[in-house]
């Protein structure tokens, strides 16, 4: 009867280890900020600048986004077209728009897709800060975090090869109505010690909006081998 119990006993262990020992979050983060680069490295992601081209899908007019990151609060992204542009501040809790010379206050969904914007931007460093808040699941071939924040939820998910964000879903409610936003990450290259997506596919809801490409990256802090620098990348 011992052998018997002993024979169950191992056998249960085997099948935990084999199916039951699923990666924690903060494990995965953590092998996350290793394949990006190094946490000094990614560092560099919290103060940067950086200029988009933009394929726009939904028109025959192209543009280019001039963005400005600062985590985890600040993003400013100028969208420029050939006959008009707009210009979208985030700032903590408050964001504006400014169309031309005019100036609006964004409030409800106009603000919480601008906060979903930043938050998007989150890299591995940044998500081990709310691991707290972060739940974990898994696809065939994804990593998946979903992350709360005040009311909107971002979705990154993860490749299980090279522990990179390949995709971003930010939900919110607009109204009665759930609204989805994907953001494709594509063309990953290693810019100054960090792996910096040189390409992200844009969809609202079901719709291809747009393709961008980088051009610049600017990093305004150090990393440990570097003081500034100013990388034209054309993709």
């Amino acid at each position: 009867m011992k052998k018997v119990i002993q024979l169950i006993l191992a056998v249960a262990l085997s099948v935990t280890a084999m199916y039951g020992a699923e990666p924690s979050a903060t494990k995965l983060l953590d092998k996350m900020i290793a394949a990006y680069g190094g946490a000094e490295n990614l560092k560099q992601l919290n103060d940067y600048k950086q200029s988009w081209h933009i394929e726009t899908k939904v028109s025959d007019t192209n543009g280019s986004d001039l963005r400005e990151v600062m985590i985890p609060s600040y993003l400013y992204t100028h969208l420029s077209y050939p006959h008009k542009s707009e210009v979208r501040i985030l700032e903590g809790d408050k964001g504006v728009k400014k169309f031309g010379q005019k100036t609006i206050e964004a409030k409800g969904p106009m603000l919480d897709a601008m906060k979903l914007q930043l938050m998007r931007l989150f890299h591995p460093l940044e998500l081990k800060k709310r691991v707290k808040n972060i739940k974990l699941s898994l696809t065939p071939t994804h990593y998946m975090f979903s992350l709360d924040e005040n009311g909107l939820t971002a979705e990154y998910f993860v490749s299980k090869k090279s522990f990179l964000i390949q995709k971003v879903i930010g939900r919110l409610q607009i109204g009665g109505q759930k609204m989805e936003f994907l953001t494709l990450y594509q063309d990953y290259k290693r810019v100054n010690g960090v792996m910096v997506p040189h390409k992200e596919v844009k969809y609202a809801g079901e719709v291809n909006t747009a393709i961008m490409r980088l051009q610049v990256t600017q990093f305004k802090h150090k990393n440990k081998n570097s003081k500034f620098v100013k990388l034209n990348i054309n993709s």
